[in-house]
């Protein structure tokens, strides 16, 4: 008789992360919702959102929309976001993860140097890449219910000098440095979506013909050396891992094994852990999926997994648990790291690992949140009336911008603001 392994047990095991015990293997993936202060540090609303998803059970939680440098700070295409580049932002760090400690996760810090192909020129600052190689958002088509009208094409970057990309490094050891200061469990290094360490990863985004591009050791140099640079900062037993894209889903782009051939060379600096995240913004359908467990029907994950080994492997868009659990008994992955769905339910991992699964409110995948973070708007979950109101003081959306969300995911209104945006340029010859 086959026997059945419940995804309570399973997702509700502790998990070792270097010399890390984390308390189970539900994480709270990093996202740009914290809402922090003007100047970048994390606000009562910041600390409040974190907190509360500590509380509902989660075993890790990431802070997602921070930088690690003034360069990020300034191309940032969406502010604030929470500072991790200068010394004076670590006791407001350090009040954050003291919160969220006590109420019972983990939590790591995404280190994040230069939104690369993503960045915005500012002030005369141009932002740089691997590669002078711009991004066309959602080349390959968008998510259910988010709509570009007329597309959008970002300014090509300026091609990485080798004096850049060591200057980036400094930043990320010196982010990691503040991170550890600040108390926070471990850290990773962003290194997905078109960002500036991803922009190295693959083919379709590096052209260069020096020692950062052309082979697989040669597109992972810039990464492995940042997590050696770490490494030596933080010392042999502070959790450090990386987040990677695993698959560009383009024409003529990188596959998963050709993803996990780069990362098996990372990996050899010291890597404790790797986030696997889907896609990226040109293949944005992909990257926020609708159905659960896409990353592995594509075999990505069981790609990694016979690449770098028993590095454990966090599993993303897999709110199914038993689909999840099923992936972790398997061995395919170690944890499942979700987003969305932890906004619709802050109690999910509680609920899983209570055998609870009947009382999960689910993500809808409408994707109104992402309309909200895409267009500057505070995120709210129609979901969950409590998300982006942790702190009973933080700022809400107005009823105009509510109705603009609104407007923004109606097909027959984005159809029509598609068709004027194409004939504009049309009319001015």
């Amino acid at each position: 008789m086959q026997t059945h392994t419940t995804a309570s047990a399973v997702l509700g095991s502790p998990l070792k992360i270097n010399s890390l015990v984390i308390k189970n293997r539900i994480i709270l993936g990093p996202m740009a919702v914290l809402r922090p202060t003007p100047d970048g540090r994390p606000s009562d609303q910041s600390i409040a959102f974190l907190a509360r998803r500590a509380r509902g059970g989660v075993g890790l939680v990431f802070v997602g929309g921070a930088v690690a440098s003034e360069r990020a700070w300034n191309e940032s295409p969406f502010f604030p976001n929470i500072r991790f580049d200068k010394d004076e932002f670590v006791p407001d760090l350090a009040r954050m993860v003291g919160v969220v400690q006590e109420a019972g996760a983990a939590i790591f810090a995404q280190i994040f140097p230069s939104f690369g192909r993503m960045g915005v020129p500012r002030n005369g600052a141009q932002p740089i890449a691997a590669s002078p190689r711009p991004v066309v958002l959602g080349a390959t088509g968008f998510p259910d219910h988010v709509y570009v009208p007329g597309g959008r094409t970002t300014p090509p970057p300026a091609e990485a000098t080798v004096a850049d990309i060591a200057a980036v490094q400094d930043d990320v050891a010196a982010a990691a440095r503040r991170a550890k200061a600040a108390g926070f469990d471990g850290v990773e290094i962003g290194a997905h979506m078109c960002y500036f360490y991803s922009s190295f990863l693959s083919p379709l985004a590096n052209t260069r013909t020096d020692e950062y591009g052309g082979s697989a050791e040669n597109r992972a140099r810039a990464v492995r050396d940042a997590v050696a640079a770490v490494r030596a900062e933080v010392g042999p037993d502070y959790p450090v891992g990386i987040r990677m894209s695993v698959n560009d889903h383009m024409p003529d782009g990188q596959g998963p094994d050709g993803f996990a051939e780069v990362a098996a060379h990372i990996a050899a600096a010291g890597v404790d852990f790797i986030s696997l995240s889907e896609a990226n913004y040109e293949s944005m359908g992909e990257n926020v999926p609708s159905t659960s467990g896409n990353m592995l029907a594509h075999g990505e994950p069981q790609a990694f997994r016979a690449a770098v080994g028993g590095i454990p492997l966090f599993l993303s868009s897999t709110p199914d648990p038993q689909q999840a659990a099923d992936a972790i008994t398997a061995g395919h992955a170690d944890a499942t790291m979700l987003a969305r769905q932890l906004l619709a339910d802050p109690d999910y991992a509680n609920k899983v690992i209570e055998g609870r699964e009947g009382d999960i409110v689910w993500c809808d995948h409408a994707n109104s949140c992402m309309r909200r973070l895409m267009t500057n708007i505070p995120v709210a979950c129609h979901k969950n009336r409590e998300m982006g109101r942790e702190d009973p003081e933080a700022k809400r959306s107005t009823p105009l911008q509510n109705a603009f969300v609104w407007a923004a995911g109606n097909a027959l209104l984005m159809k029509i603001a598609d068709t004027a945006a194409k004939a504009a340029p049309a009319r001015k010859h």
